[in-house]
Parts: C-alpha cells; structure tokens; sequence
C-alpha cells in the first residue's frame, strides 16, 4: 500500500464528531491497526530514534537534514493518524484518542520544520503514541509499529 493509496480511505467528512455507539465499518479494526502502525513506524524511525541517537542536538552530523526528514516523517504520521481515525470512529473511546494524538503530531511536526522541538516535545509524543496503543488494545484495536519508508524521508 503506498501513502497514496492510503488517502482513499478517509472520509469526507474528517471533522465529524465521535460517536457514541457501533462498529459502522468493514474492517475497520484491521485498517485502524494498519494506519495507526504505519504512523508509529515512521515516528520511530525518522524522529524518536534519531532524538535517542543525538541527531537534533546542535553541532550534530547532519542535524538540517535528521530535522527535514522528522518533519516529513511527522506529516505522514499526522496522514497516517487522520486515516486511523477514519476507522476508529467506530469506538468512542479509540476516536477521542486518536483525535488527541493527531493534534499532538500537528504540534510537533510545526516544531520540526522551524527546528524548535525539544526532546520534551518528542518524548510527549512517544507518551501519546503509548497511551494510543494502550487504549487500542484494551479495545480490541491492538497495532504494532510496522517497518516503514516514507517518501521524500529516506
């Protein structure tokens, strides 16, 4: 599946509020799980590894370039979490939580393209990531980080 494809699963309406009751969706725990471990897989590999190596700190070998790819990295994984949430949709609980990452990544993603995020903001968006995953597996929406390569990153 590439990122294009990926944005044939979202809906028009990308605002709508979460609702109360009912799985509406075909798959939809499938295709939450795949969205939601492509975005951990891009945050893990293009912006948390990196923070845990070094890359952002000043005077870091290719510290522009680690913070061009993070920035890329988190606009995918803000993609990739408004996809999620397509799906999510379907449980209150699993909708309130993705909406509240998506926003996190949108924070974070402005701070790595003006080169102001700290590793306080990087290790708030590991703690979102987490508390995602625990809240998707107690709801029968378990995902695991998928090996990914995003376009224009890499």
């Amino acid at each position: 599946m590439t990122a294009s494809d990926a944005g044939q699963d979202t809906d028009p309406e990308d605002n709508a509020p979460c609702p109360t009751t009912g799985n509406t969706r075909a798959f939809a725990k499938t295709r939450f799980a795949l969205h939601a471990g492509l975005g951990l897989g891009a945050f893990h590999r293009y912006i948390y590894k990196p923070l845990k190596n070094g890359g952002f700190k000043a005077g870091a070998d290719k510290r522009k370039r680690t913070f061009v790819k993070a920035a890329v990295a988190g606009a995918f994984t803000v993609h990739e979490l408004k996809v999620a949430k397509g799906f999510a949709e379907a449980n209150p609980t699993l909708c309130n939580a993705v909406q509240s990452i998506s926003d996190s990544f949108s924070n974070l993603t402005n701070k790595l393209k003006s080169g102001t995020a700290t590793e306080a903001d990087i290790d708030a968006s590991e703690n979102s990531f987490a508390g995602l995953q625990r809240s998707a597996t107690s709801n029968g929406f378990a995902f695991d980080e998928k090996n990914v390569t995003v376009p224009g990153a890499s």
